[in-house]
């Protein structure tokens, strides 16, 4: 079992904007093909440069093949939309853990 992170950096300015997009687009996005389940989503408690907050958000996948497809087939959409909406005023990096215990 594996989760797939993604740590978004946000400017105030835009959350409620990126809280809509994240439960109208995002979420009905990642779990659209069954392999992303089990959404849990964190507040990063660390400092942030100026006026920014950083969220984590993440699913649960069964295999490393289904994060190689979905990075194949649609984190190019996935950058698009957000670089779209948003531009510079939200960041964000992927990263796959491995669940031990």
């Amino acid at each position: 079992m594996y989760i797939y992170n993604t740590t978004f950096c946000l400017e105030d300015s835009v959350l409620e904007a990126w809280k809509s997009w994240l439960d109208d687009e995002y979420i009905p996005f990642m779990t659209a093909g069954g392999a992303f389940t089990d959404l849990r989503i964190f507040r990063v408690l660390t400092e942030n440069a100026g006026d920014s907050i950083s969220i984590s958000v993440q699913f649960s996948v069964g295999t490393l093949v289904a994060v190689d497809r979905w990075r194949k087939e649609q984190e190019q959409l996935l950058a698009a939309s957000v670089n779209r909406l948003f531009g510079t005023k939200v960041l964000y990096f992927s990263t796959v853990l491995e669940v031990l215990v």
